[in-house]
C-alpha cells in the first residue's frame, strides 16, 4: 500500500499599501491553516529581525541615516539572508510559509526613488512566491488606521507617498503576472466602505486554498 503524498511547502506573499491589514490577514491565513486544516505552516514578515533587517527597521522609524540605495540593498540583502536561513529550510521541510511582504514591496515603495531595472536586478536571486496575494485598500482608509494604531508613522507613512505606491504595485502586477506569476487582487472595501476582517480572510482562503492543495 503506497504512503500519503507527501506535502510540498508553497510561498504564500502578502502584499500592500501600509495600513491594508497584511499583517492581520497573513496571522488569518496561518491560523486557519494551522487550526482548521491542521498544516504545518510558517508565518513570517519582512523586514526580519535578522542582521540587515535591523538596520533598516531602524531608517524605517528615523533612528538611522542611510541613502536611499544603501537602503534598497540592506532590502535585498535581508530578503536573500531570509530565503537561506530561514524560508527555503521550511518550504523543503513541507512548510507552508506565509510571508508579510516581499520583493513586490522592494519594487512598488523604492522605485518611488530608485531606478526600476536596478532594484529587479538586486533581487533577482529572490525565489519567485507561489502565490501573491495583494490587499487593495484606499489610502484614506489607511491612513486612518495607522493615525489610530501609532503614536508616530514611519518613512513611507504619507497620504502623497502611499497614493504613488498604491499606484506603482498597480502597474507592476500586471507586468509580472505576464512574466507568470501568480497574483491575486483582493479589494478591502467597497464602494468606499471598508469590508470586514472575515470577509477579507474569506477571499483569502479561497486564493489560497487551490495553489496549497497542487501541493499534496
Amino acid at each position: 500500500m503506497g504512503g500519503a503524498a507527501e506535502m510540498v511547502g508553497r510561498l504564500i506573499v502578502f502584499e500592500g499599501i501600509d495600513g491594508s491589514g497584511l499583517s492581520t490577514q497573513a496571522a488569518r491565513l496561518h491560523r486557519y491553516l494551522c487550526e482548521s486544516l491542521h498544516l504545518p505552516a510558517y508565518l513570517t514578515k519582512e523586514p526580519t529581525d535578522g542582521p540587515a533587517g535591523a538596520q533598516v527597521r531602524l531608517k524605517l522609524r528615523g533612528r538611522l541615516a542611510m541613502d536611499e540605495p544603501t537602503l534598497a540593498l540592506f532590502f535585498a540583502a535581508d530578503r536573500l539572508d531570509h530565503l537561506a536561513t530561514d524560508v527555503l529550510p521550511r518550504l523543503e521541510a513541507g512548510f507552508q510559509v506565509i510571508s508579510d511582504r516581499y520583493y513586490l514591496s522592494s519594487l512598488a515603495y523604492q522605485s518611488l526613488d530608485l531606478e526600476m531595472g536596478w532594484l529587479r536586478a538586486i533581487n533577482a536571486r529572490c525565489r519567485r512566491p507561489d502565490l501573491t496575494i495583494f490587499l487593495d485598500v484606499p489610502v484614506d482608509i489607511c491612513m486612518a488606521r495607522l493615525q489610530a494604531q501609532r503614536w508616530r508613522l514611519e518613512l513611507y507613512e504619507a497620504t502623497d507617498k502611499l497614493e504613488r505606491v498604491r499606484r506603482n504595485y498597480l502597474r507592476l502586477i500586471p507586468k509580472l503576472e505576464r512574466e507568470g506569476e501568480n497574483v491575486v487582487l483582493i479589494a478591502g472595501a467597497a464602494a468606499g466602505v471598508e469590508r470586514s476582517i472575515a470577509e477579507v480572510a474569506a477571499d483569502v482562503q479561497a486564493a489560497a486554498l487551490p495553489v496549497i492543495v497542487e501541493g499534496r
